[in-house]
């Protein structure tokens, strides 16, 4: 390509108008500036006010569903809306560092290449219960890995918001699969992945936030139901591929991580309620003293 690319960013967002401001403010500092920014609200509290503040002097367009639609269709909307020769992604509750486009064009655009990912780290926020003020207690590189087209049939290894597509392999990979309302870009990837290369750089350009309270898990009952769902659409090709021994290994190693994930939040937890209980303590001790300078000032 003679000129530089446009990128659409697809942001989906839907009733976080704080975590959206955040996402906003991310991709004003791009360094990278022939963007456009799709933002789809799926039937949330209108939000439009906030894109002319936040992106002062960046291309956008503002989408506002009537009605909640679900996440994945805010996705297919919005790629449907975008006009670049590039699409990204980045949920309303993750953030991008300022070199995160550039990085991923400069190892795109030189050769045209169809699809390519960079690295995101996972960040885990706490409300601190004092000031009630987030603050990162947590960063963790979990995924970087180079492009193995077989491993996506065991699980997803690159989160959305890593990856630059080239606008023309929505057209052969078709849409992300609406009957899923999550995994859908994992059930995506493994299309895409059957039909194009993938390249990996290796650089973190982004960051998967988490939060104590869960709010960025909407739908946390769905994943083992869009989980099973995923596997079986695509198990004769598993099947074909791995056998029954390397399957199991693979999936004890993912419960182990899970059920680690599951502790660390258990420890976090009550890490937050012996805070609680102290704050508590000093609260009631200093009513006892209220209490007892009262008795003795009251008259006999």
């Amino acid at each position: 390509m003679n000129e530089q690319p446009l990128v659409s960013i697809i942001v989906r967002t839907y009733n976080r108008p704080e975590r959206l401001q955040e996402c906003l403010q991310c991709l004003q500092k791009q360094d990278y500036r022939r963007i456009e920014i799709v933002v789809v609200n799926d039937g949330g509290a209108d939000v439009e006010h906030l894109l002319p503040v936040e992106l002062g002097g960046l291309d956008y367009r503002y989408i506002r569903n009537p009605e909640n639609m679900g996440r994945t269709a805010a996705l297919n909307i919005g790629v449907e809306a975008a006009k670049g020769d590039y699409i990204a992604f980045l949920d309303d509750d993750d953030g991008a560092l300022p070199h995160h486009i550039r990085t991923l064009v400069e190892a795109a655009a030189p050769q045209g290449l169809p699809v390519v990912y960079s690295d995101v780290l996972n960040v885990t926020f706490e409300r601190d219960p004092r000031t009630q003020a987030w603050r990162r207690v947590k960063e963790q590189l979990i995924y970087s890995f180079d492009f193995e087209r077989n491993n996506f049939l065991l699980a997803n290894y690159i989160p959305i918001n890593c990856l630059l597509i080239r606008r023309d392999c929505f057209d052969a990979a078709g849409p992300f699969d609406e009957s899923l309302s999550i995994y859908e870009d994992w059930e995506f990837l493994i299309r895409l992945s059957q039909m194009f290369p993938f390249k990996h750089v290796r650089a973190v350009t982004g960051e998967y936030r988490r939060r104590d309270d869960n709010s960025n898990i909407l739908e946390q009952e769905s994943y083992p139901i869009n989980e099973r769902v995923v596997k079986r659409r695509y198990r004769d090709q598993r099947d074909g591929v791995f056998d029954e021994i390397f399957k199991r290994t693979f999936q004890q190693q993912r419960e182990i991580r899970q059920r680690e994930a599951q502790f660390e939040q258990l420890l976090r937890q009550a890490n937050h309620l012996q805070i609680q209980l102290a704050e508590a303590q000093k609260i009631i001790l200093q009513l006892q003293r209220e209490n007892s300078l009262l008795r003795r000032e009251k008259p006999s």
